[in-house]
């Protein structure tokens, strides 16, 4: 079901659950998130609190199984919650994003019993997950990044 917000983005928020949660991720974005970004990007301070607030509230794992403690949302409706996490503070956004990524190999390759032990703190036992990238030419600056393709051979078809 599509319905437009007051700033005029459309969302598709499929269920009244989904609207709901988005609902409470609106009311952390304006309340807890949004007035202290700017001071707190300018000191170069990590919002760890936030992030605690966000576990506790079921916000960290939403694509992911409510076995292990994950929200059991459509990937859509956690991607639109971290578009308005953003949308407060951008490194909340690019945060949870990275804890999510982190969580994938493990929910979706891990053993169960890999599973059991570490998916429940990572989704919202307050463990925040996170990888690291690093390129020989660009260290962990992912826009710095340059590919280039060489023919070799004869292309078949």
């Amino acid at each position: 079901m599509a319905e437009s917000t007051a700033d005029g983005v459309e969302r598709r928020l499929p269920t009244d659950e989904a609207r709901e949660l988005f609902a409470l991720v609106r009311d952390i974005a304006r309340r807890e998130i949004a007035p202290g970004a700017a001071e707190e990007e300018a000191a170069g301070r990590f919002p760890r609190e936030v992030f605690a607030l966000l576990s506790r509230s079921g916000l960290l794992g939403l694509p992911y199984d409510p076995e292990y403690g994950g929200g059991g949302q459509p990937y859509e409706v956690y991607l639109q919650v971290l578009e308005e996490l953003a949308a407060a503070r951008l490194t909340v956004g690019l945060g949870v994003s990275v804890h999510t990524l982190s969580c994938h190999a493990l929910a979706g390759f891990g053993t169960e019993e890999q599973r059991a032990a570490h998916l429940p703190a990572m989704l919202g036992g307050g463990l925040l997950g996170a990888y690291c990238l690093s390129e020989p030419s660009a260290g962990s600056d992912a826009a710095a990044l340059r590919t280039r393709a060489v023919r070799e051979g004869t292309a078949t078809g």
